[in-house]
C-alpha cells in the first residue's frame, strides 16, 4: 500500500483525461464528453452514464446521435486517467440513448450497463436438482457467456426452486443465503465471501487526500446474536442453531458486542417453517450475523480519481479518529468525471438489508392485473349448480366484498379428484367456507374447506382425547371411527347399522326391524323378528365339521321337485308319532 498522503495515480493528477471506446476503437475527439459517471456496488449490476455535447440548432439535427456509435447494444468502454494515460473503469453495453434540449444547451445522454445486465432480463421458473448453491450460481452465470469466479458451497441441496425470478435476483439471493457477495466488473462475476483479511488497495488521509467523508456507527444494526430455527419433521421438534461470530476487519475501537449492549434484548430469531437441514440452517444464521457485523461502520470517502479500487476490495482511511480507524470493506465505488476533473467516491461497510428487502424481487401477485387478495377469506355458499362455464364450480358470496350480490363461482378443493373419480363432498347452501385465491387473484377463488361454529356446531363435540372421528350427512347418515373401543360403524337415522368392533371381536349387521347378523368368537348368528328366506338360482350347500341341527317349533318341511335323498354312513333314524311312507 502506498503513502496515504498521496493517491497512487499513474501520472500527475493535474490534467484529467477521458476516452470512450466503441467496439474496442476510441471515438473521435470531435465527440466532446461533457461528463461521465461509473457506479459499482456489491450485489448490483455496474452502471455508467455519459453526456456528450450534441445538437446543432442551425442545422436542426443531432450529429452524434445520428451516428452508429451510440445506439443501444453497442459495446462501450470508459477510460479515465491523467495526462493522456488512461485505464478502464467500465466495460459494458449502451442501454439507453437519450437527447436533451435545455436553455443552457443540448446534449446526448447515454446510460450503460455491464454485460451481466442480461441476467436481469425476464423472470424465469425452473427446478434445480441435486446441486450446491455454488454449482447452481456458476451454471446460471455461465449461461450468459460471462466470466465468473464462484466459491464452492455446502451442502448439496436435493431441490432448489426458482420461481418467477430473474437469474440475477436468484443468484444474489442464493449468494446472500451462504454469506457471499456478488461483485461484477467488466463482464466478470465474482461470488465469494466478503474480504475480511485482505490488505487495503489504497489509503486516504484526512487533511491530505480526503476530499469528502461521511462515516457512521449505528448501534441498531448490531445484535446480541442470531438464532435460526426450523421444524424437524423426523424428530417432531424444533431444530435451532446459533450464528457463529465471523472474522472481521479490525475497524474502529467499538466492538459489535459493545454496540449490541446499547439496545440490549435477545438474539435475532430467524424462523423457517419448512424443514431446512442443519448445514443450510447454520449458513442462514451465519450469513445474517455476518451482514449485521459488516454494517457496524458505514460511510463514504471521496478522493482524487483512482481506478485501482473496485467493489469488494479493502481500503483504509487514516486520521479520522479511533472510532473509525482501520481497514474498511468497499461496498461501492463511484467515479465522477465533470468539468475536467475526476473524483472517486468509495462506499464502505455493507448494507444490512438483503436483496429481497431492498428490491421488488418477488413478482406481483395476480401478475399485477389487479389488486390482489391477502390471505384467506370467508365465504357463504349460494349455489351448487348452474356453473356457467361447466367447470364443476359452486357459487359463493364473499361477505367482505359484498353482502348483496350472489357472489362468484369457485372451484372446490377435495381429497381426490380425477376423470370420473374422486371424493365428492360439496358443502350445503348457506354453509360457511374458507376461500383461497390462485396467485392472489380475487377472480379465481378456491374453496379450501368448511368451518363449524356455535351457529353451526360439529356433530361430535370436541374433546382432548379425540376418540371419535367420522362423517355425518345432512339426513344423519353416519360413518364413525371410535379409537377408544376400536369400532368402525356405518348407520342410518332409522337404526340400520354395520359395526366392526375390535373390543367385542365382532362384526354385526342390524336393521331397523330388529333383525341382525353377528360374527363373533362363537360363530355366526342370524336373528330375525320375522321370516328368513334363502334363495339361489343355483345350489345351496350346508356343510359342517360337526353336527347340523334343524328344528322348528311348528311344522318342518323338506321337498325336492326332482327327488329327495337322505343317506348316512351310520345309523339313520326316522321317528315320529306316526310315520307315513307313500
Amino acid at each position: 500500500m502506498s503513502d496515504a498522503t498521496v493517491i497512487p495515480t499513474p501520472a500527475t493528477p493535474d490534467v484529467c483525461s477521458i476516452s470512450l471506446l466503441i467496439d474496442g476503437e476510441e471515438i473521435s475527439t470531435a465527440f466532446h464528453v461533457l461528463s461521465a459517471s461509473v457506479f459499482q456496488e456489491l450485489n448490483r449490476i455496474p452502471s455508467a452514464s455519459v453526456q456528450l455535447r450534441d445538437g446543432e440548432a442551425s442545422q436542426q439535427t443531432f450529429p452524434a446521435s445520428n451516428t452508429e456509435h451510440f445506439v443501444p447494444g453497442r459495446p462501450i468502454e470508459i477510460r479515465l486517467g491523467y495526462r493522456g494515460e488512461t485505464e478502464a473503469v467500465f466495460k459494458g453495453l449502451v442501454i439507453t440513448h437519450r437527447i436533451r434540449v435545455r436553455k443552457s444547451g443540448s446534449l446526448l445522454s447515454l446510460e450503460c450497463r455491464d454485460e451481466a445486465v442480461r441476467m436481469t432480463r425476464g423472470r424465469k421458473s425452473r427446478l434445480h436438482l441435486d446441486t450446491t448453491d455454488g454449482d447452481l450460481i456458476d451454471g446460471l452465470i455461465g449461461e450468459y457467456g460471462l466470466q465468473r469466479d464462484v466459491a464452492s458451497t455446502k451442502p448439496t441441496l436435493r431441490e432448489v426452486i426458482q420461481y418467477d425470478a430473474t437469474d440475477w435476483d436468484f443468484v444474489v439471493c442464493r449468494a446472500e443465503a451462504n454469506g457471499h457477495v456478488v461483485a461484477v466488473r467488466d463482464g466478470t462475476v465474482t461470488v465469494r465471501p466478503p474480504a475480511t483479511d485482505a490488505s487495503p488497495v489504497v489509503a486516504a488521509q484526512f487533511g491530505a487526500t480526503v476530499l469528502e467523508l461521511d462515516a457512521e456507527i449505528d448501534a441498531r444494526h448490531q445484535v446480541p446474536g442470531v438464532t435460526a430455527t426450523t421444524w424437524n419433521a423426523t424428530d417432531q421438534e424444533l431444530l435451532e442453531v446459533e450464528g457463529s461470530e465471523p472474522s472481521l476487519l479490525d475497524t474502529g475501537n467499538l466492538s459489535p458486542s459493545d454496540l449490541a449492549d446499547v439496545l440490549g434484548g435477545d438474539p435475532v430469531v430467524l424462523r423457517h417453517g419448512g424443514g431446512l437441514g442443519d448445514p443450510e440452517l447454520q449458513a442462514l444464521a451465519d450469513a445474517h450475523l455476518l451482514r449485521d457485523r459488516l454494517a457496524k461502520v458505514r460511510g463514504r470517502v471521496r478522493f482524487q480519481g483512482f481506478s485501482g479500487v473496485t467493489a469488494g476490495d479493502v481500503v483504509e482511511v487514516n486520521g479520522i479518529g479511533d472510532r473509525f480507524a482501520g481497514p474498511q470493506l468497499v461496498s461501492g465505488v463511484l467515479h465522477t468525471f465533470a468539468n475536467g476533473n475526476w473524483e472517486t467516491d468509495v462506499a464502505f461497510g455493507l448494507k444490512p438489508e438483503t436483496q429481497l428487502e431492498r428490491f421488488p424481487v418477488t413478482a406481483l401477485p395476480a401478475a399485477g392485473l389487479l389488486p390482489s387478495v391477502n390471505g384467506l377469506q370467508v365465504g357463504v355458499v349460494v349455489a351448487l349448480e348452474g356453473d356457467p362455464d361447466g367447470e364443476d364450480r359452486i357459487q359463493i358470496r364473499l361477505p367482505l366484498v359484498s353482502t348483496g350480490e350472489d357472489g362468484v363461482w369457485a372451484r372446490v378443493a377435495t381429497l381426490d379428484a380425477g376423470a370420473g373419480r374422486g371424493t365428492c363432498f360439496r358443502p350445503e347452501l348457506d354453509d360457511e367456507v374458507v376461500v383461497g385465491f390462485l396467485d392472489g387473484d380475487p377472480r379465481h377463488p378456491v374453496v379450501l374447506g368448511q368451518c363449524h361454529s356455535s351457529a353451526k356446531p360439529a356433530p361430535v363435540p370436541g374433546a382432548d382425547l379425540n376418540h371419535v372421528k367420522g362423517y355425518v350427512s345432512r339426513s344423519k347418515l353416519k360413518l364413525t371411527f371410535d379409537d377408544d373401543g376400536k369400532v368402525a360403524s356405518l348407520e342410518t337415522p332409522e337404526g340400520n347399522r354395520l359395526s366392526l368392533s375390535e373390543a367385542d371381536k365382532a362384526v354385526k349387521i342390524e336393521d331397523q326391524n330388529g333383525s341382525s347378523i353377528t360374527l363373533d368368537a362363537n360363530g355366526i348368528t342370524f336373528e330375525s323378528s320375522k321370516d328368513i328366506v334363502l334363495k339361489s338360482s343355483g345350489d345351496i350347500s350346508l356343510e359342517a365339521g360337526a353336527n347340523v341341527t334343524a328344528s322348528a317349533q311348528a311344522q318342518f318341511t323338506a321337498e325336492g321337485q326332482g327327488g329327495v335323498k337322505v343317506s348316512s354312513s351310520g345309523t339313520t333314524v326316522v321317528k315320529g308319532s306316526l310315520v307315513q311312507i307313500n
